[in-house]
């Protein structure tokens, strides 16, 4: 992932929100002042940016991880335990982290060569 590709990426989600390039422009500065990714970047955003629009946002293990620095497993650990310690507080689990199907993620087919720059 690119610079370019968080912000198109988030103009295209959250642009209709009133997020604009300068906003977004001025988080990515901050991230990669910290060192991170643009992937672990775009990650971060998603997860403020759909919080404060009300926006469901759908993460893989990996994107996670990436994100905070651990591994797949780990964050499958603790969203199990993060599942069983909701339920025993009689909490729905399913209104924090649930699996999704295919059917419920956006997929595209892109033409080869597509992506380059």
């Amino acid at each position: 992932m690119t610079r370019k590709d968080v912000i198109n990426n988030i103009m295209v989600n959250y642009g209709p929100y009133g997020v604009d390039i300068e906003t977004i422009e001025e988080q990515i500065k901050s991230g990669e002042a910290q060192g991170f990714s643009y992937q672990t970047i775009y990650t971060g955003l998603r997860m403020a940016l759909g919080k404060a629009f009300g926006v469901e946002e759908h993460f893989t293990p990996g994107e996670l991880a990436e994100a905070f620095g651990v591994s797949e497993e780990e964050i499958i650990q603790e969203i199990e335990a993060m599942r069983e310690n909701l339920a025993v507080m009689g909490l729905n689990p399913d209104n924090y982290a649930r699996e999704i199907s295919a059917e419920e993620r956006q997929q595209f087919i892109l033409p080869k060569g597509f992506l380059k720059s």
